[in-house]
């Protein structure tokens, strides 16, 4: 599989190649995660079919999707993105594994959770996988079930404080990369709080109409946040656009 680079141009490359060695956390600021947000969008601007993000995502994407996870620290969901796309492990395939391992990563990111109502989806795989690690930021009080993942529950900040929430994971937990998949609501008010650092966004080869979600919904944020295009990439019809702040 190999990417043709429209810009800036230049010959086709692997997604390995692309991909790894971004160092990221090099750019943290100092007191919260460089945070990236990874998207797939149809042509319509639609970012589901069938209410899932899996029925636009094609081979490249899905590529670029699991190395992406291999150049962060931690990656950032919702309750209902986790509980829509049944998350799982982070990384499953050992050779990602190993990747993360010789950029000085562990071999798993740190999965944080997001749930202003405590309504967590621990059914999921992710909390049924031992070496999965979870900082779960939700309401207090609420009963948790015991579950084979190593969970370390915070009190969620109220509503608009995305910024505490970073914030505890670059202080707690080391984090300083964070990689946000979702979902529209989440994506959304990190945008609000001035708190997206780049985006890669694929653009699929198709038009699905209808009532579908775009990758942000919510409150629109205070001012348009000007974006800077990094890279245009093409395999198969579909685009794989970087943008940085």
């Amino acid at each position: 599989m190999r990417l043709n680079r429209l810009l800036p141009a230049g010959p086709p490359a692997t997604p390995e190649e692309l991909y790894t060695g971004l160092d990221l956390a090099a750019r943290a600021p100092a007191v919260r995660p460089y945070v990236v947000g990874n998207f797939v969008a149809s042509v319509d601007g639609k970012a589901t079919l069938d209410g899932r993000s899996a029925g636009l995502s094609g081979e490249v994407d899905r590529r670029a999707f699991h190395l992406l996870r291999t150049q962060v620290d931690a990656v950032l969901a919702g309750t209902q993105t986790l509980r829509l796309e049944r998350y799982g492990a982070l990384v499953r395939d050992p050779e990602l594994r190993r990747l993360r391992e010789h950029e000085g990563r562990a071999p798993q990111p740190l999965a944080a959770i997001v749930s202003r109502s405590g309504d967590v989806p621990y059914d999921i795989p992710l909390f049924a996988d031992p070496d999965t690690r979870v900082a779960l930021y939700a309401p207090s009080g609420r009963e948790r079930p015991a579950c084979t993942a190593q969970v370390q529950a915070h009190e969620v900040p109220a509503a608009g404080e995305l910024a505490a929430v970073l914030g505890s994971l670059r202080a707690e937990h080391g984090v300083r990369a964070l990689l946000c998949e979702g979902g529209p609501t989440l994506f959304d008010a990190l945008l609000a709080d001035g708190l997206v650092d780049e985006l890669f966004l694929t653009v699929a080869p198709t038009l699905v109409g209808g009532g579908e979600r775009g990758i942000t919904a919510g409150v629109r944020p205070p001012r348009a946040l000007p974006m800077r295009l990094v890279w245009v990439l093409e395999c198969d019809g579909e685009l794989l656009l970087r943008y940085a702040r």
